[in-house]
């Protein structure tokens, strides 16, 4: 975990070609959401390479860190890597548990707010480690 952590961002490069690969697998499965008559369905090709360049764009960003010589926040980063693998576990349980669907729905809003929430912890660690003086 303290190499993950010291360089996060080969953790976020190296879930590109992950997501890429399920991509590829996907097939034409998609996420239905139902929210009372309102059905969202989500394609998962799109939404993983999607990801994939999400993912992409935060390893740019952690590499940009150790350009400048700023190091991220240790315990920042260690909530943001553990909130982004929570959220990404909690997104592929209703597919490993489809005979429960009943909590599908709530399994994979709250995957999207755990994921909206590291999102906002990472550009609070960018941002602080960029600005703040290392010494």
């Amino acid at each position: 975990m303290n190499k993950i952590i010291s360089k996060p961002h080969l953790f976020f490069f190296g879930l590109v070609p992950v997501f890429i690969i399920i991509s590829l697998f996907s097939n034409d499965n998609a996420f239905t959401i139902s929210i009372k008559a309102t059905y969202f369905v989500i394609p998962y090709f799109p939404f993983f390479i999607f990801s994939a360049i999400y993912f992409t764009m935060i390893g740019i960003n952690y590499f940009s860190l150790v350009w400048a010589d700023k190091p991220p926040k240790k315990w920042l980063t260690t909530i943001h890597i553990l909130l982004q693998v929570l959220a990404i576990i909690l997104l592929f349980t209703p597919n490993i548990l489809s005979s429960y669907n009943n909590y599908t729905n709530s399994i994979i809003v709250i995957s999207f707010l755990i994921f909206l929430l590291s999102a906002f912890i990472h550009l609070i660690n960018f941002f602080t480690s960029l600005l703040l003086k290392t010494e």
